[in-house]
Formats: structure tokens, sequence, C-alpha cells
């Protein structure tokens, strides 16, 4: 698919379900600030997963995590219905 067809499909800029994959453990503190968003931590990384309204939302998300002082591993852009990365 390319890239035209695939953002005609879904567009970049508006609503998507994001997986970001940071180093370490959120306290139960710190995964409060991710209201709406599940989290979950395994082999030593957290995985914060969920629907995300627009890329401002995105950048807010990732700036908190910034804050926290965490080191982001990842971030993909999720098809949840069928479980799919998009690229």
């Amino acid at each position: 698919m390319k890239i035209e067809e695939q953002n005609q499909e879904q567009p970049w800029y508006g609503p998507a379900s994001y997986r970001i994959k940071i180093k370490g453990s959120l306290g139960d503190q710190a995964s409060n600030i991710f209201d709406g968003m599940v989290t979950s931590f395994e082999n030593g990384f957290t995985s914060i997963q969920g629907d995300v309204v627009d890329q401002s939302a995105l950048h807010g998300i990732l700036n908190q995590i910034r804050n926290l002082g965490m080191q982001l591993v990842s971030l993909e852009r999720i098809d949840l219905k069928s479980n799919k990365k998009e690229n």
C-alpha cells in the first residue's frame, strides 16, 4: 500500500491508537498521569496503550514521559481492530 493510500484511509493527524514503550516501571502516581490509557509492566519495560485524539495530545503524552525522566524506547501507531502496526 502506498503512503498516500494509507493516509486517505486513516489520516495521520486525527484520532489514533498508540502503544508507547518506556524503560523501567511507572509508580502508581505516575501511571495516574496517563488517565484513560492502559499501562502494563513486563521484562523491565512499561507499555502505555490507548486512544489519542490528535497529534497535539500525543506530544503532551510524550512531554509527560520526558518530564518524568523516563527513557522512550518505542512509539507505534496501531490498529486495535486488527492489532496491526501501521508504518
